[in-house]
């Protein structure tokens, strides 16, 4: 174990790295560096600039920023006009029908049922809500098949007839 605040320099390694072992030739040479161009202001290549020239480039950056950002909450998508709306209803059935049979084709294995498809658009609900409930004769017959299930699950019974953990003879 090594403390953290030691200031030994022994180099009995033989080369085997350990906590105190630069992994690093030097760091400070091995950069490249960095050139500064002159403006007024900055009088010495390695000084650090003023708060003013800071300020700047934060401000650049700044700007640089807010060109590029697209503000989606200043789009107005929410005042389309109803004509607008319909002719992309109509564009996306359009696009959705025609990309059906090749999804179908390519997806098939994972559509379980008959009718479905993976763009399909859903109906009005209003329509759904309107047709007719079911007739008496079906739920008559849900009724009695959930009854006798019911009863078959009741009607389970577990005998106990040994133990399931067995303990071990352990010597």
């Amino acid at each position: 174990m090594g403390c953290c605040c030691s200031t030994d320099k022994d180099s009995n390694q033989n080369g085997e790295t350990n906590e105190r072992t630069h992994l690093l030739a030097n760091p400070v040479s091995s950069n490249t560096p960095i050139q500064r161009t002159h403006y007024d202001g900055l009088r010495y290549p390695g000084s650090v600039p003023k708060p003013t020239d800071e300020q700047s480039a934060l401000n650049k950056i700044l700007q640089q920023t807010a060109t590029n950002v697209i503000d989606v909450a200043a789009l107005d998508s929410h005042n389309l006009e109803q004509h607008e709306y319909v002719e992309r209803a109509r564009q996306y059935i359009q696009k959705a029908q025609a990309a059906q049979p090749v999804l179908l084709s390519k997806y098939s294995k994972l559509i379980l049922a008959k009718n479905s498809a993976v763009l399909k658009d859903m109906p009005a609900i209003e329509n759904l809500l309107i047709d007719s409930p079911i007739c008496v004769m079906d739920y008559h017959m849900m009724m009695k098949n959930s009854a006798k299930i019911s009863r078959a699950l009741n009607e389970i019974h577990i005998e106990h007839k040994e133990d399931l953990v067995v303990p071990f003879a352990i010597p």
